[in-house]
């Protein structure tokens, strides 16, 4: 069974800084060193582009998530997108089969803000989905870009 959930959320800040942090490894960076007490962000493998793989390491009793691997699959500069997969670990201890991560940014009428659309897509059996409450499978990566998205409005 295939379920995707969309969000937005405005970000007050112009869209060109904001991509430039998480079109980059500089989002890992900035979680890691502000977030360090509830996620471990090790980078394995690549530059921030299309096939690099970092380990995210949550805290369990903050997030009920155990590590996992993301695999970043697009980073489109002239759309302003990113996808990353889970690999590894996470939601695919829990019995999904695919678990993907879209984000937008999307161009509001003022230069002192714009919105993102952040696109969660899973593959599970069914029992697997109908058991897995919508908002607990978001939950902890929004929370991840709240954080993100407020760090660079005051940063």
């Amino acid at each position: 069974m295939f379920t995707n959930i969309s969000k937005e959320m405005e970000v007050k800040t112009s869209i060109t800084k904001a991509w430039d942090v998480y079109s980059t490894l500089k989002l890992a960076m900035i979680i890691q060193s502000k977030l360090n007490h509830l996620f471990g962000i090790d980078i394995l493998e690549g530059d921030g582009g299309v096939g690099t793989v970092i380990k995210v390491t949550p805290r369990s009793d903050v997030s009920g998530l155990t590590a996992y691997k993301e695999r970043f699959t697009k980073v489109d500069h002239e759309k302003m997108m990113k996808e990353v997969e889970i690999i590894e670990g996470g939601f695919l201890e829990f019995g999904f089969t695919s678990y993907r991560i879209t984000s937008e940014f999307l161009e509001n009428q003022t230069d002192d803000s714009f919105t993102i659309r952040v696109t969660f897509e899973y593959e599970a059996d069914e029992d697997v989905v109908t058991n897995a409450d919508a908002t607990a499978t978001i939950k902890p990566i929004m929370n991840m870009f709240e954080f993100a998205n407020n760090y660079i409005e005051n940063n």
